[in-house]
């Protein structure tokens, strides 16, 4: 049965922009995302796209101005967002509760080099962030007391990935293709495989229900799911792209989609159903209404590198896919694969 695509939103500003988060709401019909611009020319931006399926599926938007040029984001809350700037400095800022207006700085993170990347642990109740620095390593941040608590001397790492509920497990990639988690109560690597890629390892992600299971995306253009018990080998490879991965994130209520972003311009949505905890619940009688793994749906709605691809907070057909031209595409998980999930 061929997947059909629902409709595409599309947001785009004149900017250049990297990155995108999705924001938590208390409004489940609301799909809330946050993109900042790199403010190359002009001030920084930071917009808040809400896709109301409420309102007929109408996109608003709110827009505050910043400071410097954005280059990473990451959120706990719709409130307050976690920005590592163009500069490579690190603050927490709040956004005006009420209309458009300049976002206010909470906090800055005092720490040595320019970072350029900062990744708030996904539960909202641990107030932790993991900053990237480029030939320093990572720091990790208790920001409910503004405080470094760990650092990682790490002078090739590329990015980072916080375990779905421990504290204190982090995955880092390198520069030279190899991954590791560490225990950051003893700053000690639980798992390290050398050579996972060929080349950067450009995202990580840990399966939200199965956190012994990790994702991997690469400057080779392949995406990797690793079981950390036993990495001699990865459970699944997929090459559906023709240069470098971005970004990769799972569904945070459906692991066995997971999207994928690169600089071949396209979003890929992937089935990986072997290997998520969807396997042991599969009551399907009809082969044709089962789900299998492989590449869904591929997405062209982008004309340059797409370096952020976010799933909605609240809704889990709902994903936002963002490229350097400062095109903003909001799509949906096709209906068929939908109803193969949930029937």
């Amino acid at each position: 049965m061929a997947e059909t695509r629902g409709t595409s939103h599309v947001y785009g500003i004149e900017r250049h922009t990297l990155c995108l988060t999705s924001l938590p709401t208390t409004n489940s019909t609301h799909s809330l995302f946050a993109l900042g611009t790199l403010g190359v020319h002009e001030p920084g931006e930071i917009h808040i796209v809400n896709l109301n399926t409420d309102d007929d599926e109408v996109l608003h938007n709110t827009v505050f101005t910043h400071t410097t040029g954005i280059r990473s984001l990451s959120a706990w809350d719709e409130h307050e967002l976690m920005v590592v700037s163009t500069e490579g400095t690190v603050e927490l800022v709040a956004l005006p509760q009420e209309g458009e207006g300049e976002t206010r700085v909470v906090a800055k993170l005092e720490q040595p080099g320019r970072a350029n990347r900062v990744v708030c642990h996904p539960q909202t109740t641990i107030k932790q962030a993991a900053v990237v620095t480029p030939g320093a390593g990572i720091s990790v941040w208790d920001m409910a007391r503004v405080l470094c608590t760990q650092s990682l001397a790490l002078d090739d790492v590329e990015t980072s990935a916080w375990h779905p509920t421990a504290s204190s497990i982090l995955a880092t990639s390198d520069t030279h293709g190899g991954l590791r988690t560490w225990d950051l109560r003893t700053a000690t690597t639980t798992t390290s495989i050398d050579c996972a890629h060929a080349g950067r390892i450009r995202a990580l992600d840990y399966n939200p229900n199965m956190p012994y299971h990790l994702a991997s995306g690469g400057s080779d253009g392949v995406l990797r799911i690793w079981d950390l018990r036993q990495p001699l080998a990865p459970l699944i490879s997929a090459s559906n792209h023709t240069h470098w991965i971005c970004a990769l994130h799972y569904n945070p209520f459906h692991d066995q989609l997971i999207l994928s972003a690169g600089s071949d311009a396209l979003v890929n949505l992937e089935s990986a159903v072997s290997v998520s905890s969807a396997r042991a619940a599969d009551t399907h009688s009809d082969d044709s209404m089962r789900p299998t793994d492989g590449l869904v749906m591929q997405y062209d709605d982008h004309e340059s590198s797409v370096y952020a691809v976010q799933w909605s907070a609240t809704d889990p057909w709902v994903f936002a896919s963002l490229s350097f031209d400062g095109r903003l595409v909001i799509n949906t998980v096709p209906r068929e694969e939908k109803y193969k999930i949930l029937l």
